[in-house]
């Protein structure tokens, strides 16, 4: 006669397992930071992917997690390394057994901030349709009641609202990063909660709500912890400083450059320092110290084309122009533009904004540019760089 299990004996066997499941997740915390840096030493994308799909140590729920956080962070530097690790991150989270997440809402939280990782990664790079494609089966899950938790909910509606944003849907884009504060002051998460306020400005500042904004930045850098959150920190002081000089406070923006330049110094990057020094032109220009902001934009336009970032050299030197045309320097003009054009062309870069720059060059010659013409161009440039389906059409008749 089989006996009856004593109370005993089911807790200890209870025990056990709970305690088999820990030591297996400190396992997969340990060797994450392994498993990550395995991968990256594989310099060909493709054997990352196949090692990762077919190899169940790197079915890992702390890897995801890294992987999320690489996509992440490379997304202010490197736009292909960060669709690199949130494709990774993706082929992670489909793998991942219930057992290794302890529950169903961490596994399903996982997969879905990996693939709106992706789907950040593909915007960032213009891919808009993609991206909107990539996102469908993050708002299937996010309809459904219960199955993500109140913290990744608020990530995952952070990243569509980029994507709002870069489609210039700034009401649906508003809506969502409202519903974003909401939840982070409620958990009070406060370096989140600054980072949301961040995003929500910069809608302000595309509808030219210029004080909105500096204020909404303001709140944010006091929610900013720059130890834990040295990059958005960064950016929200960035963005600051911008705003402060677009408002015609330069002297302000002066100040707080001065305060945040060792901020750009301990990051190191090029990329970084190239940000300080086209941001010391903008200010310069901002305080009419014109020909110290030529030299910066000179400087930076030169370091871009060399890395080959056309795009961002012609915005510089849409800037570069707006002071020449201040110090009546029509012929520098006229060479500034031909050198853009001629990458453009030569690359295929960019039709539209190939037409926005030559409809700047048209009127140049015919001494009809002004400062208006040129901030309509850069305005153009900047929407174009992430809504690739848009097309210029001047306000004024074009020059004949």
């Amino acid at each position: 006669m089989n006996e009856t299990p004593t109370y005993d004996a089911v807790f200890d066997r209870v025990c056990r397992e709970i305690a088999d499941q820990e030591a297996h997740i400190e396992e997969d915390q340990e060797a994450a930071p392994f498993l990550v840096a395995e991968l990256i030493a594989l310099e060909v994308p493709e054997r990352r992917f196949l090692l990762v799909t077919n190899s169940s140590r790197f079915h890992n729920p702390f890897l995801c997690e890294a992987l999320i956080e690489q996509a992440r962070e490379s997304a202010f530097q490197d736009t292909r390394r960060s669709f690199e690790m949130a494709r990774l991150a993706v082929a992670v989270a489909e793998r991942l057994r219930e057992a290794s997440c302890r529950s169903p809402e961490i596994r399903d939280g996982l997969r879905a901030r990996a693939i709106a990782q992706l789907a950040n990664a593909l915007r960032l790079e213009g891919r808009h349709t993609e991206a909107e494609e990539a996102f469908l089966p993050v708002e299937d899950l996010l309809r459904q009641e219960g199955r993500l938790g109140l913290l990744d909910t608020a990530r995952l509606l952070d990243l569509r609202a980029s994507l709002h944003r870069d489609r210039r849907q700034f009401d649906p884009a508003g809506l969502l990063l409202d519903q974003v504060i909401a939840i982070y002051q409620g958990l009070g998460q406060w370096n989140l909660l600054g980072r949301a306020l961040m995003q929500r400005s910069a809608i302000l500042g595309e509808t030219g709500q210029l004080d909105a904004e500096i204020r909404m930045l303001r709140r944010a850098l006091d929610l900013i912890d720059p130890q834990e959150e040295p990059r958005s920190f960064l950016v929200a002081r960035y963005n600051l400083i911008v705003s402060l000089n677009q408002a015609g406070r330069s002297r302000e923006a002066f100040a707080l450059l001065f305060h945040t330049r060792p901020l750009f110094l301990k990051l190191g990057d090029r990329l970084s320092l190239l940000r300080l020094r086209w941001l010391e032109g903008l200010v310069a220009s901002g305080l009419g110290r014109l020909e110290q902001a030529a030299v910066a934009f000179r400087e930076v336009r030169d370091a871009y084309l060399d890395l080959s970032l056309e795009y961002d050299a012609a915005m510089v030197a849409l800037d570069l122009i707006a002071v020449c045309l201040r110090r009546g320097r029509i012929r520098e003009i006229r060479g500034i533009l031909q050198e853009i054009l001629d990458v453009f062309c030569a690359r295929d870069i960019h039709r539209e904004a190939e037409k926005a720059l030559s409809y700047l060059q048209g009127a140049v010659c015919l001494d009809e540019a002004g400062l208006t013409l040129v901030e309509e161009v850069a305005a153009f440039l900047k929407e174009a760089r992430t809504n690739p389906d848009l097309r210029f059409t001047p306000r004024v008749a074009p020059p004949s």
